[in-house]
């Protein structure tokens, strides 16, 4: 072990690159343990962008970005929950300084141990007890599950699986057309190499999902996903990623919680370095109505893969549906911060900033969104719910009369409706909802939602979500 130093509840072993909280290690990206590495080498000196620029990337240019991103991630993973500059401070236009005191930790004395460390015979304990068969295609996993990752891609096959990851984590239509050419280009370099594979049947999931009917009708894109899942699994029977997909499949498509945790669970146990494992399994608890457990699960994703917008979206749905509503904001904030463009954080940040009582806030994060104008009766209702919970009289009042069809969020329009006095027509509005199977799945997430909060009390609102 090499220097440690200290600042708490953090210790950096600056020759390792290995940061700790409180004894546990905090898992960071290569290039953010150098970054902060470089910053340690002098405690509260000035280190100049370009000279972090030419250690972090010696190969040539790079975009400031990059640099960008890097001190981000430093600050959330030492602040979660704030800015992070009581750790890293900007000088403007110069460069970054550490600014937290420092300590030097004095090594203790190396401890004598006989036969395996406790952490180890935990791991290899869980892992021998990890027994279940996933009912989906015949695929079965027995003991001693756990493995160590996959040997690394390599030279053009390794790039093009790391921008079509990058695609796909971006979940719209043009990037997931983008990232199957980048998996289907894996698949051609390293056909023996589930990777490939595994990527295109998570970008077919996500085509089935989210309805993007110009790549495949949802009937498609889904089996299409399940067929590349079990290539992967045909070539690594513990891949994760492919397990991953399949539990993707059992959430979305066949609207089964129990099973598609029951694979997640096991895609974890495969592979716990995974990002996208912890994403549907804190979604699935969200759907079970568990909100700390969704926060703990999204937690863990947003800490795999710090960059991934939608994992941060759903982490600080988990934190406003489970009525951590400063954090929330947080969450909300931090994504806006990679992603300005994010309606959906723009969305739930606006909600958070309700609940806190600060509707001006509200107000103002609101007009930053610009919707498609078939969204617009939409805006509407959540601008007139401000108002409302407000005290004020909205300047516009959407058409409230329950219906099918049309682009209305059915839950805003049913807390509007309680909001305004309108009981049964918010009861009207969420029988509505419940016709669509996915929204059905769903329903335990309205039993948390704040906004309809007054209609716990009614036994017809009860009956729907039970």
């Amino acid at each position: 072990m090499g220097v440690r130093l200290s600042f708490p509840p953090f210790t950096f072993d600056r020759d390792e690159r290995v940061l700790r909280r409180e004894g546990a290690s905090v898992p960071l990206a290569p290039k953010v343990a150098e970054a902060l590495g470089l910053l340690l080498a002098e405690p509260g000196a000035l280190v100049e962008k370009n000279a972090l620029r030419d250690a972090l990337w010696p190969e040539g240019f790079v975009e400031d970005g990059n640099l960008t991103q890097t001190i981000y991630l430093i600050r959330r993973v030492l602040d979660p929950d704030g800015d992070g500059r009581a750790f890293v401070e900007t000088i403007p236009r110069r460069g970054y300084r550490f600014v937290a005191p420092v300590g030097v930790v004095q090594p203790a004395p190396a401890a004598r141990q006989s036969g395996l460390s406790r952490g180890a015979f935990a791991l290899r304990a869980a892992a021998a007890a990890v027994a279940i068969t996933v009912l989906s295609g015949g695929v079965s996993i027995g003991r001693n599950t756990a493995s160590s990752p996959p040997a690394e891609l390599t030279g053009e096959a390794g790039r093009a699986y790391t921008v079509g990851r990058y695609n796909w984590n971006r979940r719209n239509e043009s990037a997931v057309r983008t990232a199957m050419a980048n998996f289907t280009r894996v698949i051609a370099l390293a056909p023996n190499d589930a990777r490939g594979y595994a990527g295109l049947a998570d970008a077919y999931v996500t085509v089935g999902d989210w309805d993007y009917t110009r790549i495949a009708p949802r009937k498609v894109a889904f089996r299409k996903a399940e067929e590349y899942a079990h290539e992967a699994l045909r070539r690594d029977p513990r891949s994760g990623e492919a397990m991953t997909s399949l539990g993707w499949i059992a959430l979305d498509r066949d609207y089964d919680l129990e099973r598609s945790e029951r694979i997640l669970r096991t895609a974890i146990a495969l592979r716990p370095d995974q990002a996208p494992a912890y994403e549907f399994l804190g979604v699935a608890r969200l759907y079970h109505g568990d909100a700390e457990g969704a926060r703990a699960s999204l937690r863990r994703a947003t800490e795999l893969d710090p960059l991934s917008p939608i994992d941060l979206v759903w982490y600080g749905k988990a934190l406003y549906y489970g009525h951590h509503f400063a954090e929330a904001r947080v969450a909300f904030r931090q994504l806006l911060e990679l992603d300005a463009a994010n309606k959906d954080a723009r969305i739930m940040l606006a909600l958070s900033e309700v609940e806190l009582g600060h509707p001006e806030q509200a107000r103002q994060t609101l007009a930053s969104v610009h919707l498609p104008a078939y969204k617009r009766s939409y805006m509407a209702m959540l601008s007139a719910l401000v108002d409302v919970r407000d005290g004020r009289t909205p300047r516009q009042l959407p058409d409230l009369r329950p219906r099918d069809g049309g682009h209305i969020d059915t839950t805003t329009a049913s807390a509007l409706c309680m909001a305004l006095g309108r009981r049964d027509d918010a009861i009207a509005w969420l029988k509505i909802n419940m016709r669509d199977p996915k929204e059905h799945l769903s329903r335990k997430i309205l039993s948390l939602d704040p906004r309809l909060a007054p209609m716990r009390d009614d036994a017809r609102f009860r009956d729907l979500i039970s």
